[in-house]
């Protein structure tokens, strides 16, 4: 039993020859993706009301699969550090945020969703916290939390730049235009919002410029609104590229060591 135990605990936490992605994980997260596929579209009533029982029947399925996972990371949870040995570390792991996700992902299946109200089919949608289970999850977390970090000198001038543009187009287009359009352009703060959605290219059309000295400003505060959006995304590009780089780095180094010692240890 605790070689059974050992294994599972070696799956779980991916601890598997080369890095790879162990069988457990791939299962969880092959489970989760199947999971948030057919919570979402079952929200179309028509695919509701023509599949429903099949769709609940495999609700049923991956309820079972997410209560063997949940069984299966309750077990080995003392062998963890940070949970503790005993009881302390199956307790400790039942009230940890992960845990409580997973009971969450959990009781969609067994609370009979096939009532008409819609809130209880949208109950389903729940298991889509599941995914911070995933490991590819995990690590674009990471690598997005180090781009932030290691580019926040880089980001602070971009939004500041990106405020300025905001704040200097608003109040151009208030001097230009305000007379004439007071209902829609009659303030900084409602030019601001023509600014922002002139910035960010989505355009709703409700607030334009009629005047050609309006146009100019719009086509201007267009054109530095790329590099708005553009600066920033280049900037998290290149943090996301350079923690990718020092992970990719630091395996080949572990790989390396192990090379190393098994070498050494066969002379």
């Amino acid at each position: 039993m605790s070689e059974l135990r050992q294994r599972i605990y070696a799956q779980i936490i991916n601890k598997t020859p080369g890095g790879r992605t162990s069988f457990f994980n791939k299962a969880c997260g092959i489970t989760i993706f199947i999971s948030i596929f057919f919570a979402v579209i079952v929200t179309e009533d028509s695919i509701d009301y023509q599949f429903g029982e099949q769709i609940d029947l495999l609700d049923w399925i991956i309820g079972g699969l997410f209560c063997v996972e949940y069984f299966c990371r309750l077990w080995i949870a003392p062998l963890e550090e940070k949970y503790g040995k005993g009881l302390k570390g199956f307790l400790r792991y039942m009230i940890s945020p992960m845990a409580i996700i997973d009971i969450i992902a959990i009781i969609p299946s067994f609370i009979g969703v096939r009532a008409e109200l819609k809130i209880l089919r949208i109950i389903r949608l729940l298991r889509i916290l599941k995914i911070g289970r995933s490991e590819k999850f995990k690590q674009s977390i990471f690598h997005f939390n180090y781009a932030l970090r290691s580019k926040s000198q880089e980001l602070q001038i971009s939004t500041f730049y990106t405020f300025l543009l905001l704040l200097i187009s608003s109040t151009f287009m208030y001097l230009v235009e305000s007379s004439l359009q007071p209902e829609l352009l009659g303030s900084i703060p409602r030019c601001l919002w023509w600014s922002i959605t002139t910035v960010s290219a989505v355009g709703y059309g409700d607030t334009i410029p009629i005047t050609a000295v309006g146009k100019t400003i719009a086509s201007i505060t267009s054109l530095m609104g790329i590099a708005a959006i553009a600066i920033p995304t280049g900037i998290l590009a290149s943090g996301f590229s350079e923690s990718i780089s020092a992970q990719d780095k630091k395996k080949t180094g572990l790989n390396k060591n192990d090379y190393t010692i098994t070498e050494s240890t066969s002379n």
